[in-house]
């Protein structure tokens, strides 16, 4: 549940129990009420009738007496007065006041008292009238209590409404700034640390900004490092490739070609003496020739064809005709962007497409496989995707090499994705890596 949907509900919540504890203590009161008048209205009428008691046997004219007493409470809102005679018939009786209109009866059993009718006895000068019955109607009290209550819940209701929706807006505004916050932790949390908030709302908010905003230029620093440190490292193991790659090409290379001439040298001497002088000669000059080999395939690896000035695009094309040459059966096609993009960026790309190619044609059996490089928004694009049936079930989809690949590329600020494809079946390497700010076509080196 939401801050705010826990905030109207707790806001709903708590004026339950204000309209709840009201509601008690209103019926509380009203009762009281009701039951204090029509008790002060019974006790009056008693009073009179004792008082007209006193009266009647000094009256001239009893009938007209006793008439009078009766209309003095038409109108009344409380008390109907009724003349009752010898036989218990009623011969006169007041008419009360009817004010409540259309009560609903619950309502009336609810807060109505004990209305029972009270019966007072008259003189003798009273005859042929014997009593008189007062009779307490609680209606009228009743509806004026019905008015003052809905009166009262009403405005409550109008002051609970408008208390909700004084902090539902004061909440929302406050809490707004939530969710651009919200949004900016989520682009800091998949690396786009150049993400800041604007601060705004209450200061609260404008604080928790701000900190969202110091700690995306901190981590934008430290990437920024990680990323200076990546490339220089990749830079040393790229000096330290090419330092042994030298040693080998000079001083391996010559003795390996020495070792060859030699061999052949003595083949020409000794056919003439011992076949198996000449054997040994061949088997050495053999060997030479495969060290050689060996020695430009570690070359080949440590410098991936990427010789200085010679460019990304023609180093991939070198590599897809070296593939060519030893896959015939598998066609290679390739669209590749003209560019020079820094030489570490270079050699990381270039080692990532290789890693690609051999996995594809190592782990399935493709028939095409696609090359693609291609520079957009500040970065640099490539993937390697062939219809070679995809990846097995119980296989993972990196081994050892492409892991320590993602590693690489992901120093450099990147990202590298292995996916299955699904028709045709296949697999799908893709990454990308920021192109540094100061890349430039590098100078040529003879």
């Amino acid at each position: 549940m939401s801050l705010k949907a826990r905030l109207a509900a707790t806001l709903s919540a708590a004026f339950l129990v204000i309209l709840l504890i009201g509601g008690v203590i209103t019926y509380d009161q009203a009762t009281k009420n009701i039951a204090a008048e029509l008790t002060a209205a019974r006790s009056v009428a008693a009073n009179r009738v004792a008082q007209l008691v006193a009266k009647l046997p000094a009256a001239r004219d009893t009938a007209a007496e006793l008439a009078g007493f009766v209309r003095a409470f038409n109108g009344d809102r409380h008390v109907q007065v009724l003349l009752i005679d010898s036989t218990g018939a009623v011969r006169e009786l007041s008419t009360p006041a009817k004010d409540y209109g259309a009560l609903p009866d619950w309502f009336v059993r609810l807060l109505a008292p004990d209305t029972s009718t009270t019966v007072m006895p008259l003189s003798g000068a009273a005859l042929p009238m014997t009593a008189v019955a007062v009779s307490i109607d609680p209606r009228n009290e009743i509806a004026t209590t019905w008015t003052d209550l809905g009166l009262g819940l009403g405005g409550l209701v109008l002051f609970v409404l408008v208390a909700f929706g004084a902090v539902w807006v004061v909440a929302d505004r406050a809490l707004k700034p939530l969710g651009a916050i919200q949004a900016a932790f989520a682009r800091i949390g998949t690396g786009d640390y150049a993400t800041r908030v604007a601060p705004s709302g209450p200061p609260e908010m404008r604080v928790l900004a701000a900190r969202c905003n110091e700690m995306a230029a901190r981590l934008e620093e430290i990437s920024g490092r990680n990323r200076r440190l990546s490339e220089q490292l990749s830079r040393l193991q790229e000096e330290e490739r090419a330092e042994l790659a030298r040693d080998l090409h000079d001083d391996i290379g010559p003795l390996l070609f020495a070792i060859d001439v030699d061999a052949s040298a003595i083949t020409r001497l000794a056919r003439s003496v011992d076949d198996k002088v000449t054997g040994r000669a061949e088997a050495i000059k053999t060997a030479a020739h495969r060290a050689r080999r060996e020695v430009r395939r570690i070359l080949s690896d440590l410098r991936p064809g990427l010789m200085p000035g010679l460019g990304l695009k023609a180093a991939i094309e070198e590599l897809i005709a070296e593939l060519s040459r030893r896959h015939g059966d598998v066609t290679f096609s390739a669209e590749l962007a003209e560019g020079h993009w820094g030489g570490p960026l270079e050699v990381l790309v270039h080692r990532a497409l290789r890693e690609g190619l051999d996995n594809a044609l190592r782990h399935g059996a493709p028939s095409r496989i696609a090359v693609r490089l291609a520079e957009a928004d500040g970065h640099l694009l490539f993937s390697v995707v062939d219809n070679g049936g995809g990846l097995a079930e119980t296989a993972t989809t990196e081994g050892f090499g492409l892991v320590g690949m993602r590693e690489r590329v992901k120093a450099a600020g990147g990202e590298l994705s292995v996916a299955q494809v699904p028709f045709p079946p296949g697999v799908k390497l893709e990454g990308r890596v920021p192109l540094a700010r100061d890349s430039a076509p590098p100078d040529a080196v003879v």
